[in-house]
Parts: C-alpha cells; structure tokens; sequence
C-alpha cells in the first residue's frame, strides 16, 4: 500500500534535488557533473546496483527483487544551450538551461528511487531507474539501447514522464497509440552558375531554382498525403547570395519532416527526393537532398494507457497528439511502453517549454511520483 504522507515528506528532497541540477545544467551527452550527482545520491539512497557511464554519461540503478523483467522508469538530463531569464535563487549558472524540465525529471526519478529503495521490503517486482543523456540530441536512448541497456537490464515496460506547460497544473495527461510525431532533418543545397545580375541568361540562378522548390513541396501535404493523415514539412532555414547585383550560385535550405506514421513519413521523404530531381530538370542546375531520419513515433502501449487513465480516474486529461518529437520512441520499439506528461501551466507559471523564463512549481513533481507507484500497484509489482 502506497504511503501518501511519504510522498509528500519528499517534497524537501525534491526541491533540492531539482535546484541543484537547475543551477549546473549540462547539454547533449556531456553531462559528467549530472551524472555524478545522480549516482551519488542512489548510492546515498542505499542502491546497491548502479552503473554509470552508458552513452557517455548515462546512469541506471536497479533494484533487485527477483529474476523476472523489470519495469522502468526513465528520466532525461540534458539541459539546452541557451540563457535563463527567470530571476530565481537557483539560477542556471552557465551558458545552458533547463528550459525543458528535465531538471524535474530527474528529480522526480530520485524521489521515486527514494522513496521504493525505503520501502523495497514491499515490491514484488524489480525496478530499472534509467537517467539517459543526450534527448534533446544526439538521441541517447538510441545509443543507451544500443550499449546493452535491455540486454543487461530486462524489462517488461517502461514509463517515461514529460512536464508540459500546456496542461493544467498537476494534471497527469495522456493517450493511446501514437502521441508524439517520427521527425527527421531535410538539408538541401542547389548549385547553379553565378553571373553579373545585368546578365541572367548567362547563369543559373539558385535562387530561382530554391524558390521553386520551396513552392513546390508546399503541395506534399496538400496534394500527396491523404487528408486522414498528419504530416508537416517546413523549411525554417534558407540561404543563397553575396551581394544585389551577383546571380547566386549556391542556395543551402534546412527544415524539418514530422509524420505520426512511418508510411506517410517514408511518402515525404520521397516527394522531396523527387521534386528536387524535378527542380534540377526544369532550372538546369544541381539540388541535393539529404534527409536525415531522427526519433520515431512515440506509441503508447495501449493496455498500459487504460491503466494509468484507471489509476487516475477522473482527473485524467487525455491530450491530442503533438508533432513534436522524443527519443522514448527508441524503447518503445524494445519493450511496451507509455510516455505521459504532467501539466505545470498555471497564472504564476504560464510559459511553455523551450522558453528562456520557464518554470514549474515543484510540487506537480509529487504527483509524478505518486502516479509511477499508482502504476506500480496497478500492475502488481508493489504490495
């Protein structure tokens, strides 16, 4: 049975845990100084099974109770590399901020490994607690699973917890099937011949060429993709010129592709394939698209999303899907598994993520813990 006053008597814990890691964020897969922050408190936490050092700096501790597969939980850690702008006593102290929670995450994660490791006296299953680098890129869960991360450490589902600015203060919000979108880079460079601008016919304007294809694939989502589906293709990047009177010779695009399914993913990528085959016939010059494939559709485990909306009853708040893009997709592909976010919008905290003044009230952190143990009855791993 779920103790609540224990729970709440975390609050402290967590706080610290998150201003701490709030005031020396690291980014991408260098986070040497998080991950022994990490480490340091599951040992404190009386964790006997801790390993670090997977994807660089990722960290797993792991409470045996038996043989069986586990089930997991798993955090995020790195921070983005921009400035804060919140005037708060725990300000980042460098370059990089937790503008995207993860801050929370990972103290959420610490709270629940405290809280089970005082009472593992009462679990019946064991837990996986894997606080995984690099989400904002290169992909770590990618390269954690690829490192041995289900081979060494067996699970039977995993749980992965998002704050979102978008949702009502401490409302726990989620869905079934796919909830977040696959995405992927597009970079495209047109090479023409460049020429005195008083003298077009004597080149091949790359501008021209870049525009047309820019126009042209505006019509993949109207045109070749059922109007069922969901798809985006936005070019956000576009460069081309040195100067008013010179004709351009190179033109170089960036932009992104997001799909909630691999077969309407896999359709934009060959639309822009083709029309920049097509854009080079028709303007006589050279287009190159390169099209990088990055996260895969986070898709929730159906039973597992009927249980957690069962342990939340009413107050659950069930989301649309976001195009927005998270490498818990990558487990999801190993083992079922269930994303969800917990609302921290609220008349004091009322920007979204990836926002230079973010900030959540610690206390929604609570109930992400509580949530996790209310899974964790549900599925008959505690007593």
């Amino acid at each position: 049975m779920i103790v609540r006053e224990d729970v709440q008597s975390l609050l402290d814990e967590v706080m610290s845990n998150r201003r701490h890691l709030h005031m020396y964020p690291e980014i991408a897969l260098n986070t040497p100084n998080t991950e022994a922050f990490i480490v340091e408190k599951l040992k404190s936490y009386g964790f006997e099974i801790v390993e670090q050092g997977i994807a660089e700096h990722g960290v797993v501790g792991y409470l045996w109770v038996n043989d069986e597969p586990a089930i997991g939980f798993r955090s995020d850690m790195d921070a983005l590399p921009m400035f804060e702008e919140n005037d708060v006593s725990y300000k980042s102290t460098n370059d990089y901020a937790h503008m995207c929670g993860h801050d929370g995450h990972m103290a959420a994660l610490l709270g629940l490994a405290k809280y089970l490791s005082a009472h593992k006296d009462k679990l019946k299953t064991s837990v996986c607690f894997v606080f995984q680098p690099g989400e904002e890129g290169p992909g770590g869960s990618k390269i954690m699973i690829e490192e041995g991360l289900f081979k060494k450490y067996p699970m039977r589902c995993i749980f992965g917890t998002h704050v979102m600015g978008e949702v009502a203060e401490g409302v726990i919000a989620s869905r079934s099937g796919a909830m977040m979108a696959r995405n992927g880079e597009v970079k495209v460079k047109i090479k023409g011949k460049g020429t005195h601008g008083a003298t077009p016919q004597l080149g091949k304007d790359a501008i021209v060429a870049g525009a047309a294809f820019v126009n042209q694939i505006q019509t993949i989502i109207s045109r070749s993709i059922s109007p069922l589906n969901s798809g985006v293709v936005s070019i956000g990047s576009f460069h081309g010129g040195s100067a008013e009177n010179i004709i351009a010779e190179i033109v170089q695009m960036e932009g992104t592709i997001r799909s909630f399914d691999d077969e309407t993913y896999a359709l934009i990528k060959e639309r822009l394939i083709s029309i920049g085959k097509g854009i080079a016939y028709s303007y006589d010059v050279d287009v190159d698209v390169e099209i990088i494939d990055y996260y895969l559709v986070v898709e929730n485990d159906e039973a597992l999303f009927n249980t957690l909306k069962n342990v939340i009853g009413d107050e659950f708040y069930e989301v649309e899907p976001k195009m927005a893009a998270e490498d818990f997709s990558f487990y999801q592909k190993e083992v079922p598994g269930l994303f969800y976010y917990v609302g921290t919008g609220s008349d004091t905290y009322n920007q979204h993520l990836h926002n230079a003044r973010y900030n959540f009230d610690e206390k929604v952190l609570l109930n992400v813990i509580e949530t996790n143990l209310r899974l964790l009855e549900a599925l008959e791993a505690i007593a």
